[in-house]
Order: structure tokens, then C-alpha cells, then sequence
């Protein structure tokens, strides 16, 4: 009787093929894995690197103050830096909401901002104020104060000399404080 001789996959061979399949069920973990931690390590960042106020409005804006008395022109600029684009929903001095709501280019509720790679003119925002910054886009605001008591930031009086805390509140919920000192 003849019997057939089986011959097996030597173990050298046999070890080798096991390597190439372990290597590569880690790789597509690992690209899985990296898929998965990327889209949730997105993040805002907005650097405010211009801060300044200015006594009064500059001549060629077509802005000015309301009641004629002193007033200051508040600048903001910045970048957003992190990997996820940013919202700015809310402006804050000292603690209070800064009211953005009219639709005149005067008084103490006008805002002029610009964002983006392609910077807009100074424009009137509405209400709800939403300024989209996407991400290494730049952002530019500028906020009117009068002296004495504002009328649309009940209780808030401003003076030159003053330190006052403007907070940008992004809709994330992340906020970014300046302060500032009015000449």
C-alpha cells in the first residue's frame, strides 16, 4: 500500500504569514482609531492679539456717538488658531452683555467687525450678534462706549482712565477676556 505523503506549511512560513496578518489588522485599527479621536479632539481657540481704545470715533468712520459727549472706540483682533471654526455669539464688558441689537450705524450699540481671509467692510450686526471665524481666519471688532451712564448698558458708567474687561463668549461656551484701559 501506498500511502501519500502530506507536507504541511513549514513553521517558518507559516510564522511569517501570521505576521503579516497581525501587522496589518493593526494598521487599519490604527487608522480606525485616528479616524475616531480626530473628529473629537476639535477645538476653538481665539487669540485676541489687538486690543486698544481710541478717545472718540475716527473722522472716516461713518459712525459716531450718540449724544455728542465723550466717547471711546474699542478695538478688538485676534485669531482663531485651533482646529475647529469658532461662532462669537456675545460681547461683554465688565460682566455685562454688550447689546447688539440696533439698526442705526450710531450710538453705543453699533459694532463694526470684519472676519475671514477676505475682510468685510464694517458692518451693522444684527440681533442675534453671530460672527463665524473660521479656523486661521482673523476677526476685527469694534465696539462704541460713551461716558457716563449708558443708556443701553443699564448701570455701566465709563471713564477715561478706567480698566474695563471685554469677553468675547463663543458658542462653544469658551470665553476670551481683554482688558482694556480708556484713554
Amino acid at each position: 500500500m501506498t500511502t501519500r505523503q502530506r507536507r504541511a506549511v513549514s513553521p517558518v512560513i507559516a510564522t511569517v504569514i501570521l505576521i503579516a496578518v497581525a501587522v496589518a489588522l493593526g494598521i487599519a485599527v490604527a487608522f480606525w482609531a485616528s479616524g475616531l479621536t480626530s473628529s473629537f479632539s476639535k477645538y476653538e481657540k481665539l487669540g485676541v492679539s489687538t486690543q486698544y481704545a481710541q478717545l472718540g470715533v475716527p473722522s472716516q468712520d461713518t459712525y459716531q456717538c450718540a449724544t455728542g459727549d465723550t466717547c471711546w472706540t474699542v478695538n478688538l483682533g485676534g485669531q482663531n488658531t485651533g482646529s475647529s471654526d469658532a461662532t462669537i455669539e456675545q460681547i461683554q464688558i465688565n460682566g455685562v452683555p454688550y447689546p447688539i441689537s440696533s439698526t442705526s450705524t450710531t450710538g453705543p450699540d453699533f459694532v463694526a467687525w470684519t472676519s475671514g481671509p477676505n475682510p468685510l467692510k464694517p458692518t451693522q450686526a444684527t440681533s442675534p450678534f453671530v460672527l463665524p471665524v473660521h479656523s486661521g481666519s482673523s476677526f476685527a471688532i469694534v465696539l462704541l462706549l460713551e461716558s457716563g451712564s449708558s443708556p443701553s448698558m443699564s448701570g455701566v458708567t465709563f471713564a477715561s482712565g478706567q480698566t474695563i474687561q471685554v469677553t468675547i463668549i463663543t458658542a462653544a461656551g469658551n470665553n476670551y477676556p481683554a482688558s482694556i484701559v480708556l484713554p
